[in-house]
């Protein structure tokens, strides 16, 4: 994912097609990125980190996908909040974030440039 959307989430303050941002869900979704059991709670005991992208450096991938999960779930409700933290620079943080860590997914480890 990280390859395939950076070019996008570098993109400033040119809009991206929606249809783009749709795509990105799609593939969130499709490759388990999204949290099952969310908990707005949880969400709302982690919302700083989308104060500031650099709060993001440390974040783990638990709080990633937290973060993923409830903009593509705010998204439904208020359309325009992934487009808003694209720009913010809040999901080029994220992407960086979980780059960084290599995460491990479904009993394989997979670096998340190849996903």
């Amino acid at each position: 994912l990280y390859t395939k959307y950076l070019k996008d989430f570098t993109a400033g303050d040119v809009s991206l097609h929606r249809d783009r941002m749709l795509e990105f869900v799609s593939d969130l979704t499709t490759q388990g990125w999204l949290l099952a059991n969310f908990t707005w709670d949880y969400w709302y005991n982690n919302s700083y980190l989308v104060d500031k992208p650099a709060y993001i450096r440390d974040a783990s991938v638990a709080q990633c996908r937290l973060l993923l999960t409830a903009m593509t779930r705010l998204e439904v409700f208020s359309p325009g909040v992934l487009e808003n933290m694209r720009r913010q620079g809040v999901l080029l943080a994220i992407m960086e974030r979980l780059q960084r860590l290599e995460v491990i997914t479904t009993d394989k480890q997979v670096a998340f440039i190849t996903r």
